[in-house]
């Protein structure tokens, strides 16, 4: 088995910051967002789907090497954090419009 070396891991944990990064300033950028949040929630969601049969497939038939595994397993941490937070953004959303909408019908 393949080990990683000391530049190999720099570089992963400097591409993991940026798509912290990234991640964090998408998550916070949400409430701006104009337009239908459940159609990037969609979007996300079959990314990260993708990410994730690329990164098995990739863990399956490359046995050994873990350099573009562990990117991948990165990238569906990405958007499986941006899908999950368009989630609870999307539901928090629905179900203030909800309750409002209850409270309206019961006057």
């Amino acid at each position: 088995m393949n080990t990683l070396s000391t530049t190999e891991w720099i570089a992963t944990v400097i591409f993991a910051l940026i798509l912290a990064i990234i991640a964090y300033r998408v998550i916070r950028g949400m409430p701006n967002m104009s337009g239908n949040i459940s159609a990037f929630r969609k979007r996300t969601l079959v990314w990260t789907q993708v990410a994730l049969v690329l990164t098995v497939l990739q863990l399956n038939f490359k046995a050994g090497d873990w350099r573009f595994g562990i990117i991948l397993g990165l990238i569906v941490l990405f958007t499986g954090s941006v899908w999950l937070a368009a989630r609870h953004y999307d539901l928090r959303l629905h179900g203030v419009t909800d309750s409002a909408e209850q409270e309206a019908g019961k006057e």
